[in-house]
């Protein structure tokens, strides 16, 4: 039978390396794709060491989605599970116009070129700051959410709803 293979994206930076171990130590076949932007590659070598696997490792960009396709064209995945993203709050409130363009630009390229190649399977790495001024802590996915403080929480708020609204117009699609 053949083994699962995921797509990491954002998977050079702590969260990713640390779930692709995980996954590998799961039996899944991982890729990691990072623009390496915002991590560095000994991550990616500390997983190959960790784990003991050749990880296969891609520099792309979200937002180039010529790169992405020949990615998704290069591995056959089954599912997607992604951390790429700018997460500093402070510099999204200085940088808003490149927190949206990387963020949610880059987020539906990605989506879109899975949808493209009928990978359906999408674990999304949202953020507390979705909540905005919570009501409760610690919050809990029953905390109503209201408006985000900053560009930042703004981002990842609306690739919740893409996401959700994503799975509405196709209930083949499996979102967390």
């Amino acid at each position: 039978m053949k083994k699962s293979c995921v797509l990491v994206s954002g998977g050079a930076g702590y969260i990713g390396s640390h779930t692709s171990v995980e996954l590998i130590n799961a039996g899944y076949d991982v890729v990691i794709v990072d623009n390496l932007s915002n991590s560095d590659l000994n991550a990616v070598e500390g997983v190959r060491k960790i784990t003991g696997v050749d990880i296969p490792f891609v520099e792309v960009d979200c937002c180039d989605r010529a790169a992405f396709r020949k990615v998704f064209e290069q591995y056959e995945f089954d599912s997607v599970i992604h951390f790429a993203a700018s997460k500093a709050v402070g510099e999204s409130v200085q940088k808003p116009l490149e927190y949206y363009w990387n963020n949610v630009t880059g987020s539906l390229v990605l989506f879109d070129v899975a949808r493209n190649h009928d990978v359906k399977n999408i674990i999304f790495s949202s953020s507390a700051t979705v909540y905005g001024d919570p009501e409760m802590i610690p919050i809990t996915e029953d905390c109503p959410k209201h408006e985000a403080t900053n560009p930042y929480g703004e981002t990842k708020s609306m690739l919740e709803r893409i996401l959700t609204d994503l799975h509405r117009a196709d209930p083949e699609w499996n979102v967390a």
